[in-house]
């Protein structure tokens, strides 16, 4: 597999309302498509998005190490095998070359999305032989529609709800979850993400009276509490920043939550899930709104690590794509019908 040339596609999509990262509300989603061209015309997309307030790189700083990227892998003959290997010599030359998070996935992406062609299978089938063709995903309930939200996709069908909380009194966040879990019914799991907003104390009050949940994702403004929280507790803590940090997936976590813009690509979510995995530790896939192309990503590393209930939903939010319409805005997903045609990119 010969690449043969590059380019760098910037876009800016339109969010249905403004959503809050990193205390800023945002209107707008950017980030940066790389196209790589094979030598027998096939074209492969990855998706360099850094999230405002999470990510360590800027938009510009990504775009640049994008381009670092696309011209080391320009010109060179590649096996297909390797780029979707979990330690290649490929992969150890991109880990050498530093490139940040949300660059390296979308080197890795575009890379992945080549090499499968090259080998006639689907992204999620080249990633993992035994990729199931189908993936659940979960709904996201946002704002103060949140109640209204959840009723509806129960309604149609999620087997699991996220909701954000500590951005207000832990009253009124237990208040939310119970009326989230009433409009969601039996059989939904309920999964909180905190974003590191509570003190211990603060934590601690929560968890003695919020009832059963799937797990909440980073409680702590200090996580090293996390360990003695759930053992005290049992309130059940899926570790997400603590990933992005550098972290290990320990055994007492209910959860790792992989978001491969902000954890390192495409090679490092497969190489942090494979640990998580050996520890018994449920992988979730989840996205950082990053557009279609991110998106299917995504999707496909969600069903090559565990087939968990991935968190494809941000799309809901985005008020135009670079692609034609996407299934994701559904109970579950039908991946051979997502990757059986190439993608027609187009930039508003």
């Amino acid at each position: 597999m010969r690449v043969v040339g590059h380019r760098l596609v910037p876009y800016a999509l339109p969010l249905t309302e403004p959503v809050t990262w990193g205390g800023t509300p945002h209107r707008q989603r950017a980030g940066v498509l790389l196209r790589l061209d094979g030598a027998d015309g096939a074209v492969g997309w990855g998706d360099a998005a850094p999230l405002p307030g999470f990510s360590r790189e800027s938009l510009a700083e990504a775009h640049a190490a994008v381009v670092t990227g696309a011209r080391a892998v320009t010109g060179r003959d590649l096996d297909p095998l390797d780029v979707v290997s979990l330690t290649s010599p490929l992969h150890e030359a991109l880990d050498a070359a530093g490139l940040p998070s949300s660059a390296r996935f979308a080197v890795d992406l575009a890379l992945a999305d080549l090499a499968r062609q090259w080998l006639g299978q689907s992204l999620p089938k080249a990633l993992h032989a035994d990729a199931p063709a189908s993936l659940p995903l979960n709904a996201l309930v946002l704002g103060e529609g949140a109640v209204a939200q959840a009723r509806a996709r129960a309604e149609e069908g999620y087997a699991a709800v996220k909701l954000k909380v500590g951005r207000a009194a832990v009253a009124d966040d237990l208040a939310t979850v119970a009326a989230v879990r009433e409009a969601s019914g039996p059989g939904v799991a309920l999964r909180l993400d905190a974003n590191r907003a509570w003190s211990d104390a603060d934590a601690r009050a929560f968890a003695a009276a919020v009832g059963e949940v799937a797990y909440v994702e980073e409680p702590l403004a200090d996580p090293a509490g996390g360990a003695a929280l759930s053992r005290d507790t049992g309130l059940p803590i899926a570790l997400d920043e603590s990933i992005q940090d550098g972290a290990s997936v320990e055994a007492w976590a209910a959860a790792a939550i992989l978001k491969p813009t902000l954890v390192g690509g495409l090679a490092a979510t497969l190489r942090i899930a494979a640990s998580a995995r050996a520890r018994g530790v449920p992988v979730v896939l989840s996205a950082a709104f990053e557009s279609g192309v991110g998106l299917r990503g995504v999707a496909a590393l969600a069903a090559a690590t565990g087939a968990e209930p991935a968190g494809l939903d941000t799309y809901r939010w985005l008020a135009a794509d670079v692609l034609p319409a996407l299934p994701f805005s559904r109970p579950t997903v039908d991946l051979d019908a997502v990757f059986a045609t190439p993608l027609e990119v187009r930039v508003p």
